[in-house]
């Protein structure tokens, strides 16, 4: 019994740092609104029948029955519960900032109505609540990489190339080991397409990428580590492996990419 327990409680730690890695600071903000919203409807669905009269069920009550409020934390909790894992999760912020903000304003307007004298305090706890979640919508996903093709990292190895690229693939930022990997420097990269750190041969399946992550909204390759071929400056060809996420924001789609060569050798082209 004992030997079970010892060897199943580093996996169950390992798979809750795998779902933590995949699903993002925002996934996990998300996870949490949405089992807290589901906690909420319940406490909404059964409340007993002597504690119903109290001021804050009295005033919920009186806009709609309680049974409809229910309802509409259980399907916001759904829904985060949902976007959680997809990398285009505006909706379920933007629900879950607009229903706290308003049981916050409920809240505080039934003070001055004088139907729940405290309610003020309820109110600005709901409202900084969904001020927090609208903050969190903003952050881009962390990118996490710890382990590429061939094994782990050694220790003392130099950091990673990182390229920051708009929805149309044009860099928006590139750090100083992306210039010594692909040779050109930071002011030469930014403004262009990331289709010049790629053979001709893969330039075409890039744009259709890109095309249709657009068009859908999604992209099937963020957050998997996915071997490539680089193109230094000099026209070397070089294996590579990236790691790659994508946000939204209103300008639209960004990805981050994370980039380190393998194998130590050039590359033939085919």
């Amino acid at each position: 019994m004992s030997n079970r327990v010892d060897v199943g409680a580093p996996h169950f730690r390992r798979t809750i740092i795998r779902v933590l890695h995949r699903i993002g600071r925002r996934g996990a903000s998300l996870a949490f609104v949405g089992l807290l919203s589901l906690a909420i409807a319940a406490s909404l669905a059964y409340v007993p029948a002597d504690q119903r009269v109290a001021p804050g069920y009295a005033m919920l009550a009186s806009i709609a029955p309680l049974g409809v409020w229910a309802l509409v934390w259980c399907a916001t909790g759904a829904l985060c519960l949902v976007q959680m894992f997809m990398r285009s999760d505006r909706v379920a912020f933007a629900v879950a900032t607009a229903l706290l903000m308003l049981y916050g304003l409920v809240y505080l307007f039934s003070t001055f109505t004088g139907a729940n004298p405290r309610g003020w305090v309820g109110g600005a706890v709901w409202l900084a609540f969904g001020g927090w979640i609208s903050l969190i919508a903003t952050w881009p996903e962390a990118v996490v990489v710890s382990r590429f093709p061939g094994g782990e990292a050694e220790p003392g190895a130099e950091p990673e190339a990182v390229i920051v690229a708009d929805g149309a693939g044009v860099i928006q930022s590139w750090n100083p080991q992306a210039a010594i990997l692909f040779g050109w420097t930071i002011d030469e990269a930014v403004g262009r397409s990331l289709t010049m750190l790629m053979p001709p041969r893969f330039r075409a399946q890039h744009s259709a990428g890109l095309a249709r992550v657009r068009s859908s909204g999604r992209s099937d390759l963020a957050g998997r580590i996915i071997p490539l071929v680089g193109l230094h400056r000099d026209g070397t060809e070089f294996a590579i492996a990236l790691t790659v996420n994508a946000w939204h924001s209103d300008d639209g789609v960004t990805y981050t990419g994370v980039i380190r060569p393998i194998g130590g050798g050039s590359v033939q082209p085919e």
